[in-house]
């Protein structure tokens, strides 16, 4: 008697595993497109802003793939030698339901929460879902099956609140710059910056960085050039599924090799706060 039960627990455990794959023939994969608002350059001139509350597939779904491109107004990509995309970020942000907005420059701390991935650094530090800079159109994102990443599960989201998300696009213009790969870099002497973005002085140490190119910055053009201002966007494609329970959710991590982290002296465990710096520092002789 118990091997026969046995057999039969063996019997239902081939016909769950075998109709897997015949759940995942028969799934719709959603494709949606969607275009950032618009991003304003001028040559040499940065951009660096956060776009709050910005379309995204809504509900209970699994993201399959997310990829994104710099396309101009007629929707042609940009090529990075005219515009240097730095980074682009997609953050996860709770913002309390009734307040008529979701963009969070315009609310009190209390009325929104960061939706950070389950990365190991301090926060605010690399809390995005997706996120790449240059590279963009050579990476692969998609996320086989049976795997998905899990959003709009009511259990993760705050009494209270709603998932919205936001995206942060920071391009450089570079035509017409001096020289295009130290405007890439943020060198700070193409930039012509003494202070950082919130007006504390850069370290004389200092010598690119984040800290140089930021919002509005212009690296510095050949001597009598010209050129015409334009309107470019961040396109992006989501693929996503329906959940069901077909799906193994995964988390998003995120590693900083500049995590200053260190072990407490004498222990065993693990420490777990962490000080990622995102980058280090650049220096030029």
């Amino acid at each position: 008697m118990k091997s026969s039960s046995l057999g039969w627990l063996f019997l239902v455990a081939i016909l769950v595993t075998s109709s897997l794959p015949l759940l995942q023939a028969f799934r719709t994969v959603n494709t949606s497109v969607f275009l950032s608002p618009k991003i304003d350059l001028e040559p040499g001139l940065v951009s660096n802003k956060y776009y709050n509350g910005v379309d995204f597939p809504r509900g209970r779904i699994a993201l399959k793939s997310f990829n994104a491109e710099i396309v101009d107004e007629a929707g042609n990509p940009v090529p990075l030698y005219d515009t240097y995309l730095h980074h682009w970020l997609v953050v996860r942000i709770f913002v309390r339901k009734g307040l008529g907005t979701s963009d969070i420059s315009k609310l009190n701390s209390s009325d929104y929460i960061f939706g950070r991935n389950s990365g190991i650094c301090n926060d605010g530090v690399l809390d995005q879902f997706f996120g790449l800079g240059s590279e963009t159109r050579r990476t692969a994102t998609h996320i086989p099956d049976p795997y998905g990443i899990e959003i709009g599960n009511p259990a993760e989201i705050p009494s209270g609140f709603e998932e919205t998300w936001a995206i942060n696009v920071h391009a450089i213009d570079t035509r017409g710059v001096e020289d295009k790969i130290g405007c890439n870099e943020c060198r700070y002497d193409l930039y012509n910056v003494t202070s950082d973005a919130s007006g504390s002085p850069l370290s004389p140490n200092y010598k690119g960085g984040l800290q140089c190119c930021y919002d509005g910055r212009r690296c510095r053009l050949k001597e009598g050039f010209n050129g015409m201002n334009r309107t470019v966007y961040l396109r992006y494609t989501v693929e996503w599924v329906d959940m069901d329970t077909s799906i193994i959710p995964v988390k998003v991590y995120i590693f900083d090799v500049t995590d200053l982290w260190k072990r407490t002296r004498n222990s065993t465990g693990i420490n777990s706060e962490h000080n990622c710096q995102v980058y280090g520092f650049l220096l030029w002789k």
